[in-house]
């Protein structure tokens, strides 16, 4: 994937970047994030502090995320969509939310964890055990 085609998915409203996202995780069977020694980067909701988890359908968004944002102490991690969906249950208890490929001006789909978990296992269920799509 180019810089050009990079740039031109974080122009796309939020609801297009959600929507590519759950395909290309359900499609690939991983999400990526930012990480340091101490945790996953989190972003913050300036109004109730909400945790706020971002994530990316692949490791080239995830990166171009780290560098333009500001997050050059953390690395992109990626995590089994397994993991992710266990996950997102911790999540919804600990009252948290999903920024779903976030762009570099920090816009994007804002879910609850219990929508995206919904949606990821919908899209999932179009997959075979190899992951060759069935539907």
């Amino acid at each position: 994937m180019t810089e050009a085609d990079i740039q031109k998915l974080f122009k796309k409203p939020g609801e297009k970047r959600y929507e590519y996202f759950i395909k290309k995780v359900a499609e690939s069977e991983e999400v990526f994030g930012l990480a340091d020694e101490e945790g996953w980067a989190l972003l913050g909701d300036d109004d109730d502090d909400t945790n706020i988890l971002p994530l990316f359908p692949s490791t080239e968004f995830a990166e171009a995320f780290r560098v333009e944002v500001g997050f050059e102490e953390n690395e992109v991690q990626v995590l089994d969509v397994n993991e992710l969906l266990e996950w997102l249950d911790d999540m919804i208890e600990d009252k948290m939310l999903v920024a779903v490929f976030p762009n570099t001006e920090l816009n994007g789909a804002v879910v609850d964890p219990t929508l995206l978990k919904a949606d990821l296992m919908k899209e999932l269920e179009k997959y075979d055990e190899e992951g060759r799509k069935i539907v």
